[in-house]
This record gives C-alpha cells, structure tokens and sequence, in this order.
C-alpha cells in the first residue's frame, strides 16, 4: 500500500470517528439545553468548552497566538464566519434534536452539506478547488435526497402505526 493510500485510509476512518462524534453533539447539547434556562445558554457553554480545549492545546502545542500569514486585513471577508456557522448547527441542534430526534436531523444537515459542497467544488468557491459536477457526483447527491425522503417518511409510517395501535389498544 503506497502511502497516499494509507493516508486516505486513515483519513477516512477519522472521518468516521469525527462524524460519529458529531452525532453525539446534538444530543450532548440538547441534554445540556434542558438543563439551563434557554438553549442559547446551552449554545454558549458548548462553545466556551471548546474554546477552552482550543486554547489549552494551542498553548500546549506552542501556536498560539495566531500567527497569519498574511495581514488579517486582506483576508476575505468570509472567513471570519466559520464560528458563526457552528453556532447556527449547534444552536439549531439544541431546539431540533430533542422534538425530532438525531437521524432526521443528520439526514438534513448532511444533505444540505453535500449540495452546498456540490456547488462549492464545480464554481471553486470559498477557497475550493474547481471540481465539476459529474454524473456519478449527482447520482450520490440524488441518493441522499432520496435517503433523506426515507427517514422522513418513516417517521411518518411509524407514528401513523403507533397511533392505529393506540386505537385499536383502546378499543380493547
């Protein structure tokens, strides 16, 4: 195995870790949610732990403070914004998860993460490289969707199941 493909591998497979820790997050937070005053608070603290943790390792690992490579100045106005999207996901999670549950909510973002990471690729935005959108890229896109119409109506079949039962259980 060269080594490009070991680190694909290991990329991979600490994409499957990060993405099952990003499944827990929504519920960690919705528990923590319940048990302050408002969602926001919530939304704060996770952010504060986080932060902490940033600092800490930074600190530990000897790069902070920032240092840019070029002037802060002739950055993009956009890139300042990615903190601000982490709180639009997790202060969204917090409300959403508990009334909805974690697999519609995943499906979603998911969704939403790969048609915006479509479009970012094939006009090369945001600092991405140019990819084109092919055949097999939308196929998988379109299999997402459609994942994401099965969650969803699951939901709906179950729930409808769970009320005939109730029904028919009263009846008895």
């Amino acid at each position: 195995m060269n080594h490009s493909t070991t680190f694909f591998l290991i990329a991979i497979c600490v994409g499957l870790l990060a993405g099952g820790l990003l499944g827990a997050q929504p519920s960690i937070n919705g528990s923590l949610g319940k048990n302050v005053a408002h969602p926001l608070q919530a939304s704060l603290i996770s952010f504060g732990s986080g932060t902490l943790i940033l600092l800490l390792l930074t600190m530990v690992v000897g790069e902070f403070p920032p240092v840019f490579a070029v002037s802060p100045r002739q950055l993009p106005w956009w890139i300042w914004f990615g903190g601000a999207i982490g709180v639009v996901m997790v202060s969204t999670s917090l409300f959403i998860v508990p009334r909805i549950g974690s697999l519609p909510w995943f499906a979603a973002v998911m969704t939403g993460q790969t048609l915006a990471a479509l479009l970012l690729d094939h006009y090369g935005l945001l600092g991405n490289p140019k990819t084109p959108v092919s055949a097999l890229r939308v196929c998988g896109t379109l299999l997402l969707v459609l994942g994401i119409l099965a969650i969803v109506g699951a939901r709906r079949l179950e729930a409808t199941q769970d009320a005939a039962v109730e029904v028919v259980e009263t009846k008895d």
